[in-house]
């Protein structure tokens, strides 16, 4: 008898009596071919765990989701309706045996010693979001497979990490289709060139859609896609266009057909098609995505969906009607259920370093399920170095959103790194609070260390730790890249040597054009993998050379705890850009300010719930003119409700905008990024937490490039020029006892400066602020 027979094969299951009170683990399953019923027979090999008796029921109603889980003693009875149904189901029961899968590799499996009978009523469940969906910008196939991973390990094992977080849906996201509609109708397509305004449109399926034979032969393509599988499983019908709709090449209907804009536009072919199927059929949808550049593309349609419509909402990337939480509220008010879109540290932008704010995770499925949210589908990076932490405790709050956030970030780190979890907590937060850059590899190398000497040596959290290790020599190699060929190919290199670790996504580099120079060919994978010892080597070698150059601090800057002082000089906000601020209303009241442009610019603010006020302000809207500098300005007297105790954000976009606030708050922004205008960059007033000891910060042009600019000044008005740190264009000034805890000013003279080494919110006034509130 091998191990598999052990536990049970579906043969045996048969013919088996159940043995709850001793022996090996019995499992019964009618389908002995899933996924999910091979990896729990593989988990429970050397386990004792009685019975588990699995069996396969009808819908009846219930999404592909729901399952039926019991266990009395060391007898557990499953009940599922589909593969996903069976997924959640045996994971969870795995999950209350004490397993635990906090990454994709087998260094990252907790397992319990021996499995105790317990007891778990039996009931049906559900997911809190019924569609869940993550993936990695560049997927997980290499271009270039040999001598790297000819196997595809990496993607069998990141598929069946993402299954045991129980990552799955009913109905999965959308994809563009214009350009399949005309691959599999070219010759009908070709015939009719009057059904498109080019060429270009044609071959990206964008047709006239006032054209009654055009849209039917749409919808009759759309038709003949899904007509097998309608009835028979979940199916979300695909009536996405092609990317890039609003273009030249995507004609607008005439204004008789009612269709205002290329949402309107869209929305209605999705219409036309969800009309082909019943709209109460519960496992049918029709989708596409409300996202695209301008300020109508993803705008609600001016007509009534049906019920069967299932819309993909991309509120915070790549869409300019809304805000993000109106966008969700607009559209949920419009059909039974939506789906939301986002990116989550994806590849394409981060180069596979940490990107993403880890306490940003349960506010926005907070709010998601508050507005009939059912499909979570995230686009991310997949490589455990800078989300297996997120992904971990993303899921488990996917699954059950009443969790609490701190509970599972200290299991996580408890289970994960035992005595050093405190070290491990610290570089995380960092990475979500006090993003460092080429600065943070010193910072992580030293958490890395004082973490190992926490552990035991070879135990479970000194190899995840040296999986870590590994990944800190990727980010400092991808910091010193100096975008030649032989720095290029020895990144590659390594990323093939750590690939089994996957920490790193390995794929995307191979596929998408990331690291320069991006004409070079990818080199070839020499079979060579990186062990235990070498990555031990690779960071003692990075640790000598790399010192910590300064700390960096995850302080909480709470805007209620800001107090009004003085209000800011007629003449400093002159010459804003694209400012994002934010504010705390003391008082219920009118907000009183004036607000204005040269040319055009538009204001906007809003608080969690709703847009107070959106105006374009300037030669074409204002009350009155004011000059200063020789400059006139264009502006507009504001008086405007606001209610005690609500943070509100205010948005001015459009370069020569201005406004003086009259009312006594304290308007907050980051130090800085890209807001005022470099002529007359005024200064900005920031609070200096009392734990910091010094001030960090970046200045792309250089101290010594510019003298007499970039200077920090204490409470007392010395000016402090800032010492060059052992990171490149990083600099310090010392910040004395009796300076802690209190406003200084930066006086960048650009906007290429930032604060560094603590999340550092500046106003253009002084203005006090309490660390207790």
């Amino acid at each position: 008898m091998d191990e598999r027979d052990e536990i049970g094969t579906g043969e045996a299951e048969e013919t088996a009596e159940a043995a709850p009170e001793a022996g090996p683990t019995r499992i019964r399953c009618a389908d002995t071919t899933s996924e999910a019923y091979l990896d729990l027979c593989e988990t429970l090999l050397g386990y004792d765990a009685g019975t588990i008796e699995i069996e396969k029921v009808e819908l009846e109603g219930r999404t592909g989701q729901d399952f039926y889980l019991e266990r009395q003693g060391d007898a557990a009875v499953i009940r599922y309706t589909t593969p996903e149904s069976l997924n959640n189901a045996v994971y969870t029961l795995l999950g209350s045996l004490g397993f635990r899968w906090y990454g994709p590799g087998e260094n990252w499996t907790v397992r319990p010693e021996a499995i105790p009978p317990s007891d778990i009523a039996g009931e049906w469940r559900a997911p809190t979001f019924r569609n869940t969906f993550f993936f990695g910008t560049g997927g997980l196939e290499l271009a270039a497979p040999e001598g790297v991973d000819p196997e595809g390990r990496y993607k069998r094992d990141w598929l069946r990490w993402k299954r045991r977080l129980r990552i799955c849906a009913d109905f999965e996201p959308a994809s563009h289709s214009g350009e399949a509609f005309y691959m599999e109708n070219r010759e009908l397509l070709e015939a009719h060139p009057e059904w498109f305004n080019s060429d270009t449109g044609m071959r990206c399926g964008r047709f006239r859609v006032e054209v009654p034979e055009a849209l039917e032969a749409y919808k009759d393509w759309v038709q003949a896609k899904y007509r097998d599988h309608i009835g028979a499983r979940f199916v979300n019908v695909n009536t996405e266009p092609e990317d890039g709709r609003g273009g030249e090449d995507d004609p607008l209907p005439p204004p008789e057909t009612g269709l205002q804009n290329h949402a309107d536009k869209w929305w209605h072919v999705t219409n036309e098609v969800a009309k082909l199927y019943d709209e109460d059929d519960p496992m049918t949808v029709v989708v596409a995505y409300a996202y695209g550049d301008g300020a109508t593309a993803a705008l609600a349609p001016g007509f009534e969906l049906r019920r069967n419509v299932y819309p993909t909402l991309i509120p915070y990337a790549f869409q300019s009607a809304y805000l993000p939480s109106e966008m969700i509220r607009e559209w949920s008010q419009r059909v039974p259920a939506v789906g939301v879109y986002d990116y989550w540290n994806i590849t394409q932008w981060s180069k596979g370093l940490p990107q993403l704010d880890l306490y940003s995770l349960k506010p926005k499925l907070e709010l998601w399920a508050k507005h009939k949210v059912t499909g979570v589908y995230i686009e991310t990076t997949d490589g455990a170095g800078p989300m297996g932490h997120a992904w971990w405790i993303a899921s488990q709050l996917l699954f059950d959103l009443t969790q609490d956030f701190e509970g599972l970030y200290a299991q996580y780190l408890g289970d994960c790194f035992g005595p050093a979890a405190p070290v491990m907590r610290r570089m995380y937060d960092r990475w979500s609070k006090t993003d460092q850059g080429p600065g943070e590899t010193a910072l992580m190398l030293r958490d890395l260390q004082e973490a190992t000497d926490l552990v035991t040596y070879d135990g479970p959290e000194w190899r995840r730790l040296n999986e870590l290790k590994a990944y800190s020599h990727y980010m400092r190699l991808f910091h010193q890249h100096d975008d030649t060929a032989a720095s290029r190919e020895a990144l590659f290199h390594y990323l093939y040597g750590i690939h089994h670790l996957m920490m790193v996504q390995t794929a995307a580099f191979q596929g998408q054009a990331y690291l320069a120079p991006f004409d070079a060919p990818i080199p070839a994978g020499l079979g060579q993998v990186l062990g235990v010892q070498e990555i031990e080597d690779n960071f003692a070698a990075d640790l000598a050379a790399m010192p910590v150059a300064y700390e960096a601090f995850a302080f909480d800057f709470n805007p209620a705890n800001a107090s009004f002082v003085q209000p800011a000089e007629n003449r400093a906000w002159r010459y804003g850009g694209n400012v994002n601020t934010r504010f705390f209303a003391r008082e219920t009241g009118d907000l009183v300010f004036d607000a204005g442009a040269t040319e055009t610019a538009v204001l906007t603010i809003y608080d969690d719930d709703r847009i107070l006020l959106e105006e374009s302000l300037g030669v074409n809207d204002h009350t009155f003119t004011e000059t200063i500098d020789d400059q006139i300005w264009h502006m507009k007297s504001f008086a405007l409700p606001v209610e005690a105790g609500r943070t509100y954000s205010l948005d001015f976009v459009g370069y020569f905008s201005r406004l003086t606030m009259h009312s006594e708050v304290v308007l907050l922004q980051k130090v800085a990024g890209e807001d005022f205008d470099t002529v007359g960059y005024p200064a900005i007033f920031f609070y200096v937490p009392l734990e910091v000891t010094e001030i960090v910060f970046h200045d792309e042009v250089g101290t010594a490039c510019d003298p007499g600019g970039s200077v920090l000044v204490a409470p007392d008005g010395t000016e402090c020029a800032g010492e060059a740190t052992a990171v490149p264009k990083r600099f310090r000034v010392a910040v004395p006892p009796e300076h802690r805890g209190m406003v200084w000013q930066a006086r960048f003279t650009h906007q290429l400066c930032a604060i560094k080494n603590f999340p550092a919110y500046g106003a253009l006034a002084p203005f006090g602020y309490s660390e207790q509130g």
